[in-house]
């Protein structure tokens, strides 16, 4: 994406190839990708196709043609045509420079041609009711080893499955491991499935026009061989559109019917090894600082000591200081207050002096307390109805005020961009941080043109899809050209059409609810590979780290970060900065740049006497820097980890130094949710 050349475009008789960084989409004959490569690996096992009946009978339709159309400055264009017997498909794909790939599919009775219409020819009809219309997507098995859906709903999967989960619950189901038999999923705005390496995710604005005969499978995940097959389930019976018009007449005239929808593949871009480039803390996420920043920072912060905050950020290594909701008297607003003004300025002076960068917190929401909420609030909320009531999710927060959730598809992505703009300009902000803005949520405000009502006067929500982008696009452009951060935390949602233009990602929040109230009691595998996967997302994915000692502490949120190459960013002053300024010094004493990840899943064989410790690590050649983690709670046991097939000898605390073998075999009493982290050599 930092090559604004991108997408490239390569065009040979019968054969359309359109790249972006990491990635090629081939067109050959056909209205949906025939090949989609990711690092230069093949994902589909099979040509995407379109599945079509009518009449009772599967339409079999003829080799589409395909064209390119200068329609967008800064995407390549295919347009295809395909017909079958009773119908024509016309499809429209806008491959844009991150590799977002944005469908029109339009379906149509085939009418008549002008000979037809003019009595020249006679007229043909057909009876055009349609029984089906679903888009299949065969993945190579290999390319599906996770899925990930947003928002989430629930999985319908076979009971085994469901009574195992391999320990994830409803909380974090919308990620995981891809059941064997696969599964089924309602309607919802994104679908993705991958492996460590590359993904494939298909994201839709609304079900509109969809015709969804059992509503728990809108999305199948079918195990098919050597291949999972992705089927969407746009039709499974007539549209709303064409209901009760089945004259002969009519249904020459029948308008077509489009559908709209995106894909992508990832990775957006091709990361290092360890690619935390940021020494970050966070200040007042989760422990809630009782007074204003610019107080806080200004006097000692720990009991017994003269350091005030701001020297004490500087001794302990942090480089970059995000500033929670807290810095703005009004929650999330682009318009400052004056209080907020001066604070903001002296907070960045101090840091500035310090060589730190300051990066303030903007989020998902319209505060009941800025003015234009007095006069726009209602019409750029989010509003979703249930039980025909309509609601906004909101909460409270200090000075008096409510946050109310925020619909991007209305004019505050405007304000949000403009506004942001400003503040960064004026005071010399380092970047921007977004929280869950990437989020996708439903919306049924009509005010700004969401949701809509089906044939029987339903409403249904869409989805804040195209907003997100906007939004993100537009910072993304602003802060890349100046060097800028432009992080976003996801809300549990890796949005693919927003997530390339980021250059971080902070994640957690969602896992760490089931565990911090022991809802479950041991790490969740398939979800940690997949919403941690940096190289399958190809951006860094930094660890969100709460604390409800002793229940969950900060030190086992950094084990089940750290065993998935993912760096925590501390949200305390305190003990987890002391910590995280710890592992500082130790990943930067050790050759990174030169080294190879070898996670736990993939780490040559590495034997640990229970499984339930895990072993990932850094091959530097000759020398490993290792994290050994127990992953369930209540493990209280020694425990023997042998390295001696990897031709190691001397094995050292990476923390203290002190030597604690010196023939390869590791022994130590370990408990749930620690981990050791070791020097071998």
């Amino acid at each position: 994406m930092e090559n604004t050349t991108f997408p490239i475009l390569e065009e040979k008789e019968n054969e359309i190839i359109v790249k972006s960084p990491c990635r090629e989409y081939k067109f050959q004959n056909s209205c949906f990708p025939t090949s989609i490569k990711s690092l230069g690996q093949e994902i589909l096992n099979s040509p995407i196709r379109i599945v079509c009946e009518a009449n009772g009978e599967k339409e079999i339709f003829e080799p589409a043609e395909n064209f390119t159309v200068d329609y967008k400055d800064d995407a390549v264009t295919v347009v295809a045509a395909m017909q079958s017997k009773v119908f024509f498909v016309n499809t429209t794909v806008n491959v844009e420079e991150d590799g977002c790939a944005f469908v029109g599919l339009s379906i149509m009775p085939r009418g008549l041609s002008v000979p037809q219409l003019y009595g020249l020819e006679p007229k043909t009809f057909y009876n055009r009711v349609i029984d089906k219309l679903w888009l299949e997507i065969p993945f190579k098995k290999e390319c599906a080893t996770y899925y990930n859906i947003a928002p989430n709903t629930r999985l319908y999967v076979d009971i085994e499955y469901r009574d195992l989960a391999k320990g994830e619950p409803w909380a974090i189901s919308w990620s995981g491991m891809t059941p064997e038999n696969g599964f089924s999923s309602p309607f919802t705005s994104q679908i993705m499935l991958a492996n460590d390496d590359i993904g494939l995710g298909f994201f839709f604005y609304s079900d509109e026009h969809w015709n969804i005969k059992d509503k728990t499978k809108a999305f199948e995940v079918i195990e098919n061989g050597d291949e999972y097959i992705l089927r969407i389930h746009i039709l499974d019976g007539e549209s709303d559109v064409w209901q009760g018009r089945t004259t002969e007449n009519q249904s020459i005239n029948l308008d077509p019917i489009t559908f709209k929808f995106g894909f992508c593949a990832t990775p957006y871009r091709e990361i290092d090894t360890f690619p935390f480039t940021e020494k970050a803390m966070h200040i007042d996420c989760f422990k809630k600082v009782a007074e204003n920043y610019e107080d806080f920072l200004s006097k000692p912060v720990c009991d017994g000591d003269d350091e005030i905050g701001f020297d004490r950020l500087k001794r302990l290594g942090v480089e970059v200081l995000y500033i929670h909701e807290k810095w703005n008297d009004m929650q999330n607003s682009p318009l400052l207050t004056n209080k907020t003004k001066k604070r903001a300025k002296y907070i960045i002076e101090e840091c500035h002096k310090r060589g730190i960068k300051v990066v303030p917190y903007f989020g998902m929401e319209i505060s009941s307390l800025s003015p234009y909420f007095t006069d726009y609030g209602e019409d750029w909320k989010v509003k979703s109805y249930q039980d025909k009531v309509m609601l906004s999710g909101s909460w409270n927060r200090w000075p008096a005020q409510r946050a109310l959730k925020v619909c991007l598809n209305s004019g505050w992505a405007d304000v949000l961009i403009n506004g942001i703009v400003k503040v960064i300009e004026e005071f010399g902000f380092d970047g921007i941080y977004l929280d869950s803005t990437m989020k996708i949520r439903p919306c049924t405000n009509f005010n700004h043109g969401c949701g809509f009502k089906d044939a029987d006067g339903v409403w249904h929500t869409t989805y804040q899809q195209e907003g997100i982008r906007k939004v993100f696009k537009a910072l993304y452009k602003y802060t890349s050209e100046r060097g800028l951060i432009m992080n976003s935390h996801c809300g549990g949602a890796m949005n693919l059409v927003a997530l390339g233009y980021c250059t971080s990602i902070w994640e957690g929040e969602t896992i760490q609810d089931p565990l911090l109230h022991g809802v479950i009691s041991k790490m969740p595998e398939g979800h940690m590979r997949m919403a941690f996967g940096s190289k399958h997302y190809g951006m860094p994915i930094y660890s969100l780290c709460y604390s409800n000692d002793p229940v969950w502490t900060y030190h086992s949120a950094v084990t089940i970060g750290l065993l998935h190459n993912s760096m925590p960013r501390p949200v305390d002053i305190g003990t987890p900065l002391e910590e995280t300024s710890a592992l500082w010094k130790v990943y930067d004493s050790f050759p990174i740049e030169c080294s190879k990840w070898k996670p736990y899943y993939s780490n040559n064989g590495i034997a640990t006497s229970d499984n339930r410790v895990k072993v990932s690590y850094y091959d530097a050649g000759d020398e490993l820097l290792a994290v050994v983690a127990g992953t369930e709670k209540g493990i209280e046991k020694e425990v023997i980890i042998d390295f001696t097939h990897l031709n190691s000898v001397t094995i050292t605390d990476a923390f203290s130094g002190e030597t604690v073998s010196e023939n390869g075999v590791y022994q130590t009493y370990i408990k749930g949710f620690e981990y050791r982290l070791l020097r071998i050599k």
